[in-house]
């Protein structure tokens, strides 16, 4: 799911301004941003090896920042120290260090584990027709959900073992930043799964 610029802060889950989940997400996007930058590298050389300030401003987030200056979002975070990306500010400023571009491309990309069991939760009404990662726009009808660090445009297949319901979808969005959950599904998988008013449930993953 993504995260935007807010004047006083961040809109997240549910499209509610809340820096208490910023913080507990901060606990655990340290650790993840080490792993995913083995994970997911910049496909695109940068254009200059001056560093860049950029300003935040309304509706940015480091998805977004990251493709406009084709650089890793895994790395603008790091560059910046960032602890947790759901706490950039409008008027923030960001150094876009276009070498660590250069640098990202060398390491071989390891590609993340996909099968086992997750945790999901689901994303519909106050999200739709919003922008996500990917730039596209969120449909609460369409089968797709949002994954940390698997690339954008991965297929994959979710079942739900307490019914043996199966839905198939693509990775279009980043999220969940919320402790313990690893994906967030549309409303449209988790109405096939069969999850919908249980909110949050255990399913199991495979890349396909």
């Amino acid at each position: 799911m993504e995260i935007k610029a807010t004047g006083n802060g961040v809109e997240g889950i549910n499209g509610t301004r809340t820096q208490t989940s910023a913080r507990k997400a901060s606990k655990t996007f340290s650790a993840e941003l080490e792993t995913a930058m083995g994970q997911e590298s910049a496909k695109t050389a940068p254009v200059s090896n001056k560093p860049v300030e950029y300003i935040v401003k309304k509706g940015d987030n480091l998805w977004n920042i990251g493709k406009s200056y084709k650089i890793n979002p895994y790395q603008i975070a790091r560059d910046n120290g960032l602890s947790n990306p759901n706490m950039i500010r409008i008027g923030q400023k960001l150094i876009i260090n276009s070498s660590s571009s250069q640098a990202a491309q060398t390491v071989q990309t390891v590609q993340p584990k996909v099968s086992g069991e997750v945790t999901a939760s689901w994303y519909g009404a106050e999200h739709h027709n919003k922008k996500t990662a990917s730039g596209q726009r969120f449909d609460m009808h369409k089968n797709t959900l949002a994954h940390k660090t698997l690339p954008l445009g991965t297929k994959v297949r979710l079942s739900n073992p307490d019914n043996g319901k199966v839905a198939e979808g693509i990775v279009n969005d980043r999220g969940p930043y919320i402790k313990g959950r690893d994906v967030d599904v549309s409303y449209a998988m988790a109405k096939q799964l069969g999850f919908v008013q249980k909110g949050v449930t255990k399913l199991t993953i495979e890349k396909i």
